[in-house]
Formats: C-alpha cells, sequence, structure tokens
C-alpha cells in the first residue's frame, strides 16, 4: 500500500503513525526475509514491506524497530515521534546488511547501514580461501 498523498485516496487518521519499509534480504539468511516488529507506544506490530499504519492517540511517542533474528534484537532503531500536530507521522526503516549493524529510521528515506562491513566479511571469506589455495599449492 502507498502512502496517500494530499488529495489521492483515503488518508490515515489523525495520530498514525506510518512506517515505510522496502523489501529486503539479510546476508547469511535464506528464506522469505526476517520479521520485523515495531513497538510504538504500547502496542508491538508487525511491519511488512510497504506501509504499516499503527494508530495512536496524539501524544509524544517512542518508536522502536527492530528485525528478529531467531529471537535475537538486530538491526535497532529508536526514535520520539510528535503526533500532537493532528497529521499522520510518516518514517522510513531501513534494516541493516547484515546482523552486526543498527538499522536506520527517519523521517526521510534512508540507504541501508552497513554495507562497508558486509563488503569487509565478504573480502575477508574470499581472502582466506585464496591463501588456503595458494599454500596448498606452493607445498604441493
Amino acid at each position: 500500500m502507498a502512502y496517500p498523498q494530499p488529495g489521492h485516496g483515503p488518508a490515515a487518521p489523525a495520530g498514525t503513525v506510518v512506517i515505510r519499509m522496502r523489501p529486503f534480504v539479510m546476508a547469511g539468511y535464506r528464506g522469505r526475509g526476517l520479521p520485523v516488529l515495531a513497538q510504538v507506544g504500547h502496542s508491538t506490530v508487525r511491519i511488512e514491506p510497504g506501509d504499516t499504519l499503527v494508530p495512536l492517540p496524539p501524544g509524544v511517542w517512542p518508536v522502536y524497530v527492530w528485525c528478529s533474528y531467531f529471537g535475537i534484537k538486530v538491526g535497532r532503531a529508536e526514535m520520539t515521534v510528535d503526533t500532537r500536530a493532528g497529521h499522520p507521522v510518516l518514517l522510513h526503516y531501513a534494516p541493516p546488511h547484515t546482523i552486526y549493524g543498527h538499522g536506520a529510521l527517519a523521517y526521510e528515506p534512508v540507504e541501508r547501514p552497513g554495507k562497508g562491513g558486509l563488503l569487509a566479511i565478504y573480502g575477508i571469506a574470499f581472502g582466506v580461501v585464496l591463501v588456503a589455495v595458494l599454500l596448498a599449492a606452493l607445498f604441493a
């Protein structure tokens, strides 16, 4: 579901937090994707790719978003939102590339953090294999 633009389709109710997330694949995890959860105020909801609406009464609320990797919270991101203005608050969540990093949560679209760490992991793995092959060829 796309976030409605002014004058296009039904609007989200006042006091709503809308969390937008793009589909993603976490390195090292095979399957449909990690479940993404958000705790907004006192309620915990599952975040699906696209827009997830979380209705709240007007006020200032903490928002915590994370991926659940076999029960472990990874890719944590948090911020505080103010829903007293009477219009929906749009947040963008980007999970990290690996389970070792933090996610990103902002009012504007953000890139997934941890690309450098992912490249380092792949580079080290490739380097270890390359050294093993060279040593095997040298001593053969």
